[in-house]
């Protein structure tokens, strides 16, 4: 699997905040040994939607949004598990933005049900929370000891 998208749909779009949904496919391999009798997401997958959420508010904010980088996660918690069947809905709003780094307080949450309306994103339950800090892609790697 070379890349994966976590998001089938924007719910909502805010000018601090993005929404996305994505539908957990049973058949993703993923889920073939995480866990065996009982598939889950591993976090780090649902930490990555919650980056992939995070560019698409970066989009939107300033240019090339989308080569933005995982600089760090700080306070992620996990809380329930992600399973196949659900909808793994990413709750990103924007804390902080600067020329070289976004901070961006994210929420994982899962809807058992079809697909999620803007309006029903705050009764969900809590699957994962955290912050991210997103900074720019360096294009060139300093040599070492420069």
């Amino acid at each position: 699997m070379d890349w994966y998208a976590f998001a089938d749909s924007v719910v909502l779009r805010e000018p601090d905040r993005v929404v996305t949904q994505h539908k957990l496919d049973p058949s993703d391999p993923f889920f073939r040994d995480h866990f065996p009798g009982r598939p889950v997401l591993p976090g780090v997958l649902a930490t990555e939607a919650l980056l992939q959420a995070g560019r698409a508010l970066l989009e939107h904010r300033v240019d090339d949004g989308d080569r933005w980088v995982l600089g760090s996660v700080r306070a992620m918690r996990f809380s329930r598990f992600l399973e196949p069947g659900q909808w793994l809905v990413a709750d990103v709003r924007l804390l902080d933005l600067r020329d070289d780094r976004a901070k961006l307080a994210a929420t994982c949450l899962l809807s058992e049900g079809d697909a999620v309306q803007a309006e029903a994103v705050e009764g969900l339950a809590k699957a994962a929370s955290g912050r991210l800090e997103l900074r720019p892609v360096r294009l060139a790697l300093p040599h070492p000891g420069e």
